[in-house]
């Protein structure tokens, strides 16, 4: 069995951890070689810029948002190259289009995770398991903190969708290892060449007992 581990950089888990103005989509498609593609969308609230200005930080706010910074990534990642990059924004948010290509899973990997907490992969008889960590849930829940969460990320959402090369799989659950199907909001599309899941950004931020993704092909 050969497992690589890599490190977070630029994704959905610290977008989670950082703030609950956020909405994230990813889109992943996976080729028979194991490259791919990566599209990300990500929807970031104006709020949390105006509290990057408040902090004297006004450049730099806690996730990537500039080109540049996808650059930067681009040049420390051997096998990942930045396709597109467009933004745009409006009175309240700011929306991000980010496309990246892969040459291989563990170059996947590498930029899902630079730290090495939060995503894993395996590979075992050619088969390909991917584990992603996108929050570990709070031991202590302190019910008004998780009702101002609930309700500053009102009307967003996260979203992952992945195509495979041939049947693949999905399964989403918390640190208890219960699945996360039945909760309210929550779809998921677990098996075949296209699999996904969607959820409101509250749910997953006010759950106590994190979130969990693998992903099989």
């Amino acid at each position: 069995m050969k497992q690589i581990k890599g490190g977070f950089t630029l994704l959905m888990a610290a977008m989670l951890l950082l703030s609950s103005c956020i909405g994230v989509r990813a889109d992943i498609s996976l080729r028979p070689d194991g490259s791919g593609t990566l599209a990300l969308e990500y929807r970031l609230s104006r709020m949390l810029e105006a509290l990057g200005k408040l902090d004297g930080n006004e450049r730099w706010l806690p996730v990537p948002l500039g080109k540049a910074d996808f650059e930067r990534t681009q040049e420390r990642i051997p096998g990942l190259r930045l396709l597109s990059f467009a933004s745009k924004e409006d009175d309240l948010d700011q929306y991000h289009q980010v496309k990246l290509e892969f040459s291989d899973p563990g170059v996947l990997v590498r930029f899902l995770d630079a730290t090495g907490q939060r995503a894993s992969l395996v590979q075992e008889q050619g088969r390909y398991r991917l584990i992603l960590t996108f929050t570990e849930g709070r031991v202590k829940a302190d019910q008004d903190m998780l009702a101002l969460l609930s309700a500053v990320s009102e009307g967003y959402e996260l979203q992952v969708k992945v195509s495979f090369p041939a049947e693949g799989s999905l399964r989403v659950y918390d640190r208890e290892g219960s699945s996360w199907d039945t909760l309210p909001g929550i779809r998921v599309l677990p098996q075949g060449k296209g699999v996904s899941f969607m959820a409101p950004l509250g749910a997953v931020l006010t759950h106590n007992q994190g979130l969990y993704m693998e992903l099989g092909w």
